[in-house]
C-alpha cells in the first residue's frame, strides 16, 4: 500500500455493465451515449482491505509505505526496467496512478428502470475468486498495459 489510501477508485463489474447494455438495447431509444460506473466509489484502504480479506484472510491494508518511498521504488524500477530491456510490474507511473483518485459520475440513471443486479462488492469477490483462487486454466488471458 502506498500513501494514505483516501483516495477514491470508480469501478465497474462487468455483469452489471452486460445488464446495463441488455437494458439499453430493450429501450425505444436510438441511440445513446454513457458513463457506467457501480457505486459507491471505494477508497484504496477499502479497496486493498477487501482484497486483502479475499485473497489472505486478513482485514488490513498491510504494509504501508509513504508516497515519497513508493515513488522512489517506482523510479529505481523504471531504471532496472530501461537497462534489462524489460517490463517490471511496478513503476513510477504505475505508483502514480494507485495513490490518484479516479472518481468519475455515471450516467447510468439516465436509463429509466435500470437497477444493477450486482453489488460491487459482490462484484469484486467474485472477480478475485476467479482470476486468482479458482482461475480456469484453459480461459483466454488478454495483456494490457
Amino acid at each position: 500500500m502506498v500513501g494514505k489510501g483516501k483516495n477514491k477508485k470508480s469501478m465497474a463489474y462487468i455483469g452489471n455493465v452486460v445488464a446495463f447494455l441488455v437494458a439499453c438495447i430493450d429501450t425505444e431509444q436510438k441511440y445513446g451515449i454513457y458513463n457506467y460506473i457501480d457505486t459507491p466509489d471505494l477508497t484504496m484502504n477499502e479497496l486493498v482491505s477487501q482484497v486483502r480479506l479475499k485473497l489472505k484472510g486478513k482485514n488490513d491494508v498491510g504494509l504501508r509505505l509513504p508516497y515519497w518511498l513508493g515513488m522512489a521504488l517506482g523510479y529505481t524500477a523504471d531504471l532496472v526496467s530501461a537497462i534489462i530491456r524489460t517490463k517490471l510490474p511496478v513503476s513510477s507511473i504505475r505508483v502514480r496512478k494507485f495513490v490518484s483518485s479516479t472518481e468519475y459520475h455515471s450516467s447510468k440513471d439516465k436509463l429509466e428502470k435500470f437497477e444493477a443486479p450486482f453489488s460491487l462488492a459482490f462484484g469484486l469477490q467474485r472477480t478475485l475468486h476467479r482470476e486468482f483462487i479458482d482461475p480456469n486454466p484453459i480461459r483466454d488471458i488478454f495483456y494490457t498495459e
